[in-house]
């Protein structure tokens, strides 16, 4: 009969180390947690791309405008660098898509009278006519996809958020530091030989 797992010595090490993620000395609750994760991560993201079809645009395009749009209501001067610093992206990354939305009439930009170098961004009466007819889709989906959540729960999943989403930038630059090759040495492939040349008959 197999065996049921793997012996005490051929035990996986760890994948992480530090103790509040550890449940008595065990890692399984922490894959658990990254697995839950990934499987909504990639539920919302689809949701988003879905979203973003009803009105015409990619997820990314949807997000940023959904982004312009209600920071605009409690902000008199919208940038592109807050922008790109309430949705965690790069300004350059932000830049690119929100010419596509002004491309597409449904951002203007303007001159910052405070600062001629930067641009003030609104969303247009198309875009407001487009998001607000799409609610009726949004709204019960949103619903639907944080229908487990109470009040309390919906409160502490945004302060633990809030307290992951930065944390991305700095673990990516650690895995450049740690394996600046992208590829651990030991599982680099073996350099193949060159085929040999074949020698040339004369006649």
């Amino acid at each position: 009969m197999a065996a049921a797992g793997r012996g005490k010595e051929e035990s996986m090490p760890l994948t992480a180390s530090r103790d509040a993620l550890l449940v008595d000395g065990s890692d399984a609750e922490f894959r658990a947690l990254v697995h839950d994760m990934l499987a909504f991560a990639s539920a919302i993201q689809e949701v988003r791309n879905r979203l973003g079809q009803l009105i015409g645009l990619s997820g990314t395009q949807y997000t940023i405008l959904t982004a312009i749009a209600r920071l605009t209501e409690t902000r008199s001067e919208l940038g592109v660098n807050q922008l790109a610093d309430h949705l965690h992206l790069s300004g350059a990354f932000v830049t690119i898509e929100v010419n596509k939305l002004v491309a597409a009439g449904l951002v203007s930009k303007a001159v910052n009278p405070d600062d001629r170098r930067r641009v003030v961004l609104e969303v247009t009466a198309e875009a407001e006519r487009r998001l607000k007819g799409m609610t009726r889709v949004q709204c019960p989906a949103n619903d639907m996809l944080f229908e487990p959540l109470t009040a309390k729960d919906f409160r502490q999943l945004r302060a633990i958020t809030s307290k992951l989403a930065g944390t991305g930038p700095r673990t990516l630059a650690l895995i450049e530091a740690l394996a600046p090759e992208r590829l651990l040495a030991e599982f680099a492939p073996e350099p193949t030989a060159p085929p040999p040349q074949k020698s040339r008959r004369t006649a």
